[in-house]
């Protein structure tokens, strides 16, 4: 039996395809909302840990809570990974 999602996840690469992602997100989800719950950094990387709530098509509520793990690179995120716990 395989993981689901795949265990190394999707990658988005680029601008536009980060965008894309975010875009489509939020359209098919426009009662979602994320809280961050906490963040900080040190060095060249960033920590976030966060709640992403949401109401799907039969009115039902849920929510999962996550971190992400930043990297910097010359003033811009260069990698972003995420982990979901739900």
């Amino acid at each position: 039996m395989r993981a689901q999602p795949p265990v190394n996840g999707a990658v988005y690469s680029g601008k536009e395809a980060v965008t894309r992602f975010w875009q489509d997100f939020f359209r098919e989800s426009p009662q979602a909302h994320i809280e961050i719950e906490e963040i900080f950094g040190l060095g060249l990387r960033c920590m976030m840990r966060w709640r992403y709530d949401w109401v799907d098509a039969a009115g039902k509520k849920g929510h999962v809570r996550g971190v992400d793990l930043f990297k910097l690179k010359d003033g811009s995120i260069c990698e972003k990974l995420s982990y979901v716990k739900g």
